[in-house]
């Protein structure tokens, strides 16, 4: 019989519904597959997460043996997680459009998960049982830097695995994702982050503890205690100091006070600080007084002039100047009972804050009123502190978890022109410069104008927004709102001082003196204050802007009264170099946090 082309014609037509119903079925399969494979590594993600939580908890109070039961649990489940996203199936799927990019994600975090369990946290914990707080601190208080120095390779090695993990989560595609998806990409960039910071941290600590503790030679730190509801750049007014000198791993105070011991008077400009800081800061008083020292945010430059003012004052050389405030002073001090304050007074240590922003000057009549004594007990406080840091005994690992809070917070801080120390701080963010290097930058800086103390209610919020990395140039918004929530209850006089023309007066009007610095290379388009244009010509707009530079940044500047609950905005418009990098919005250290929003693509 012979076979026609249409007769081949006919029965191939007749298998096509066939051939259909077959895709179908498979595709219907592979689906119920992939489904069901999600479903279950979404439920040992969920547990893995759990795990990882609890074993970084039980990290940071030294719970050695709890910590390693959460990280074997967590292994095992984002092992399971990694196999389940890894079969022929599901890797074939992942090729298909919109829904593949969600199945690749998937893998994506499921291998990021295993890999902080199998080799990141794994190697922390090595760190961490070496790391034994009884031993590295000796009776006299004196730490043990050998010991120091022989975990240090395995913490650096464990701080650089989790970045790498963390620049493969933070680089995943977040384009059409399911929300559940995208909901759990999130949770995890935001806990790897956090872990490598944490990791990266520690691992800079050490590696800076020899030279900062005086292994090779002696060193001479100035620490300033600062008073955050009176806002400075760097963080407060200066309250308070302590020279301490490190020699061999001891720390020994020289010499401590209030601010009444710092002497002031003008000195000329110190050797390596730039013109363009001179410009801005020495018409505010910056190289006259000590109450003023520190109105610019970049602490490298404001150090240099710190020790040139405490030399001329007779004190020694620096090696360093360290910079911290109430919040900092709270978390070395947790766990250690109430601080004396003298006269039978005691404060608890988790009160340090409150008390230091409000409760210090509840017993001034006035703002003229004798301070001598508000001051000693500023000076006991800082006092209690420098004794925990520097005496044995007591509980050394809630002391090292009190500093590494204070100085991953930003609320303790350190420059320092010395090779052996600058270079470790800088690169961790520690030495609190201002940002270097092209990537964007939205920085919003305030200081008080009144001389009250009223910061310590201030909320901030800062949202930088800007346009596509297609061309070479974009424009950006970055828009900085204040909002004073003084309370309607009775405050202490002096912190409702305002000082205006020579002339004192008390009201619950605060005055800011607002900074935005911009990304190096940016222009002005345009500036408001709560929607209004302001301009750099005096008498042609309400608020006078001013337009300046610093480090190589941009920066806008205004004077804004806050009237309490009444927020007010301070936006500039820029038009700014495409660079690559995410944008960096560096937090002043204060009181209260500052809450950032970024709507913008991440430019390559």
């Amino acid at each position: 019989m012979t076979v026609t082309d249409q007769d081949t014609g006919v029965r191939r037509r007749r298998r096509w519904p066939w051939v259909l119903v077959t895709l179908v079925v498979l595709g219907l399969a592979a689906g119920a597959w992939i489904g069901l494979r999600a479903v279950k590594a979404k439920s040992q993600l969920d547990d893995a997460r759990a795990q990882l939580e609890a074993a970084r908890s039980a990290l940071l109070d030294r719970e050695i043996d709890a910590a390693r039961a959460a990280i074997a649990s967590a292994s095992a489940s984002t092992g399971k997680a990694r196999d389940l996203t890894g079969d022929p199936v599901w890797r074939l799927a992942a090729a298909i459009p919109v829904l593949g990019n969600n199945l690749q994600v998937a893998r994506g975090l499921a291998v990021a998960a295993d890999d902080i369990a199998a080799d990141v946290l794994p190697a922390a914990l090595a760190g961490a049982e070496g790391l034994d707080p009884g031993k590295a601190r000796r009776a006299d208080g004196s730490i043990d830097i050998a010991l120091l120095e022989s975990v240090t390779p395995g913490v650096r090695a464990s701080a650089t695995e989790a970045a790498k993990v963390d620049d493969r989560v933070q680089d995943l595609d977040t384009s059409a994702l399911l929300a559940q998806v995208a909901d759990a990409r999130t949770e995890l960039a935001e806990a790897s982050a956090e872990l490598r910071s944490s990791l990266e941290g520690a691992s800079a600590a050490l590696e800076i503890s020899p030279a900062l503790l005086g292994k090779d030679k002696p060193r001479r730190y100035l620490l300033l205690v600062q008073q955050t509801s009176e806002s400075r750049g760097t963080g407060g007014l200066p309250g308070g100091y302590a020279e301490v000198v490190a020699r061999a791993g001891k720390l020994d105070v020289v010499s401590q006070g209030s601010n009444s011991g710092l002497k002031n008077g003008r000195i000329p400009a110190p050797a390596g600080v730039p013109k363009d800081w001179i410009d801005r800061y020495e018409a505010q008083a910056s190289l006259s007084i000590w109450q003023n020292v520190n109105v610019s945010p970049d602490l490298p430059v404001v150090a240099k002039v710190v020790e040139a003012r405490w030399k001329a004052q007779g004190g020694a050389a620096l090696d360093g100047v360290v910079m911290i405030d109430a919040k900092a002073l709270q978390a070395i001090l947790a766990g250690s009972g109430p601080v004396d304050l003298g006269g039978g007074r005691q404060i608890p240590a988790d009160q340090l804050e409150d008390y230091l922003a409000i409760g210090q000057y509840a017993g001034l009549a006035s703002p003229n009123s004798p301070q001598d004594a508000r001051k000693e007990q500023l000076d006991l406080v800082a006092a209690a502190a420098v004794r925990k840091l520097t005496a044995g005994g007591g509980d050394s690992t809630a002391l090292l978890r009190g500093l590494s809070t204070a100085v991953r917070s930003g609320h303790l801080r350190m420059a320092s022109q010395d090779a052996a120390l600058a270079g470790v701080l800088a690169r961790t963010g520690t030495d609190g410069s201002l940002p270097r290097g092209e990537a964007p930058v939205a920085y919003p800086v305030v200081f008080n104008a009144t001389g009250g103390k009223l910061d310590y209610f201030l909320d901030r919020e800062v949202t930088y927004a800007a346009g596509s990395c297609s061309k070479d140039r974009r424009r950006a918004v970055i828009t900085t709102t204040l909002t004073s929530q003084v309370p309607a209850t009775p405050l202490p006089p002096y912190l409702t001082i305002r000082i205006e023309d020579e002339t004192i007066t008390q009201s619950r009007v605060n005055r800011l003196g607002v900074m935005v610095y911009a990304t190096r290379g940016a222009k002005l388009i345009a500036a408001t204050v709560d929607g209004k244009p302001v301009s750099a010509q005096f008498g042609k707009t309400d608020v006078l802007l001013e337009p300046g530079m610093e480090a190589g940044l941009p920066v806008w500047q205004v004077y804004l009264d806050l009237e309490p609950g009444k927020p007010r905005t301070f936006a500039v418009e820029v038009d700014e170099p495409v660079t690559a990098g995410e944008v960096r919005i560096p937090e002043q250290p204060l009181a209260r946090a500052l809450k950032r929003t970024t709507i913008a693509p991440v430019c390559r």
